[in-house]
């Protein structure tokens, strides 16, 4: 590709939020294809959907903001009728392809974006229907694939992330996809158009690439957090946690108390492993998440583990690690020292909003839920999702303001920024 080519838009991530707005920009387009679920009626817009049945993205954005309908939950109820699934007989929309745009998608990771990197064996939050994505879903993928697998049950890491590669060459995304490059700076350029730089891996000479609208569809977790204590970089000290078999020696410390942290606590002891667990935060709310969480096997599995009270696994709440020593023995803030054989520091991450920084002060807005979401959010528009500070930037996935963990509400909101690009480029007269 050219260093200095300009294309109309250009989204930055792979996860579920940019490939949700790459298909759309790759020309799929939404039609109703079953009735208007009934609880639209009581709004009074069936009709308005159906008028614009042919294509969904037509909808008057903000006339469903005013009659007091969110675009992007109108698009999740469109999309997902009923939150179990039924079978494709009552699907209410389907896709059909038009031209696409002049897009680029560039990315650190395949499609599928951290999910590429969870660990080995992780399984969802959710039933695996929930994280589908139009226009092809779970149903199509188990069907062509020959896969065993049930829409309704929690789906592992092993089966989702062949449906995100599956999904971005059915769409065509693979196709407009930079993978594995990374974006080291965005910048407004004198005629308002976006810059964004570009490197192969973090090593190569960046390439520069221009584009009209931009969405930063970046994920939650791109700046991984640190420790930031003596001997962290020690070799016994891993920051990220794949597969019991990494770790093959006894005494494992795993630093954390997110899910990411509780998923890896709970397969070594059951791999076998004496753990010790470190928290900052406190007891009461680690175990109002277990208790709240007792839909996951997981989290029944690690209820069962603590109420054994074994000496196999040992949690230190409100504590945290000041120091790692070359002979594995573990400072940490109370005074109390542990000796180890494996470090795991699972600490979570933040979104690359440093990337956005010349484009001036952006308005955030504090993102949580009772699954741990805990992240800044940009405030948007929400007929549009466009960015409220700077125009023509939209973003996607947890990033902007309102969204929750669950990609069943979070894919929604793909719908109405693209509607709004689409619009500005003349693709919806």
């Amino acid at each position: 590709m050219s260093s200095s080519k300009h294309f109309s838009v250009i989204v930055i991530g792979a996860g579920p939020g940019g490939l949700g707005v790459g298909a759309l920009m790759q020309g799929w387009r939404p039609h109703l294809v079953g009735d208007v679920p009934p609880r639209f009626a009581a709004y009074g817009i069936g009709e308005h959907l159906r008028e614009h049945g042919e294509d969904l993205l037509r909808v008057d954005m903000q006339s469903m903001v005013e009659a007091g309908i969110k675009p992007f939950d109108l698009f999740r109820i469109l999309h997902h009728p009923t939150n179990e699934y039924r079978g494709k007989r009552d699907r209410v929309i389907d896709f059909h392809p038009v031209q696409p745009v002049d897009w680029l998608m560039i990315s650190e990771s395949p499609p599928g974006g951290l999910w590429n990197d969870v660990p080995r064996n992780q399984v969802t939050l959710s039933p695996g229907h929930w994280m589908e994505m139009a226009p092809f879903r779970l149903d199509d993928f188990i069907e062509e694939t020959g896969r065993d697998l049930d829409p309704n049950a929690l789906i592992e890491k092993e089966d989702l992330v062949p449906y995100f590669h599956w999904f971005a060459e059915k769409t065509g995304i693979s196709e407009r996809g930079m993978f594995g490059h990374s974006v080291s700076s965005v910048r407004r350029t004198d005629d308002g158009r976006f810059s964004v730089e570009v490197s192969k891996n973090g090593i190569e000479p960046t390439s520069e690439y221009s584009c009209d609208f931009l969405v930063f569809a970046a994920g939650p977790r791109v700046r991984m957090r640190s420790l930031g204590v003596p001997g962290d970089d020690l070799p016994y000290v891993s920051h990220h946690y794949d597969h019991w078999d990494d770790h093959p020696e006894e005494r494992v410390l795993v630093v954390g108390g997110g899910r990411s942290a509780d998923w890896a606590v709970t397969e070594l002891f059951d791999a076998g492993r004496a753990v010790t667990y470190v928290m900052r935060g406190d007891e009461a709310t680690h175990l109002r998440l277990i208790n709240d969480s007792q839909h996951l096997p997981y989290y029944q599995r690690i209820n069962e583990i603590i109420k054994t009270k074994t000496d196999r696994f040992i949690r230190h709440y409100g504590d945290e690690v000041v120091r790692f020593n070359d002979d594995k023995t573990i400072e940490l803030f109370d005074g109390g020292s542990v000796q180890v054989d494996h470090v795991i520091v699972e600490i979570g991450g933040a979104p690359a909003y440093d990337l956005l920084s010349s484009l001036g002060p952006l308005t955030m807005v504090e993102g949580r839920d009772n699954y741990r979401l805990q992240l800044m959010q940009m405030a948007v528009d929400p007929a549009t999702f466009e960015s409220v500070d700077v125009p023509n930037l939209y973003p996607a996935g947890y990033l902007p303001a309102g969204m929750g963990i669950s990609v069943l509400g979070m894919h929604g909101n793909v719908y109405p920024m693209a509607a709004d690009i689409l619009r500005k480029l003349g693709r919806l007269d």
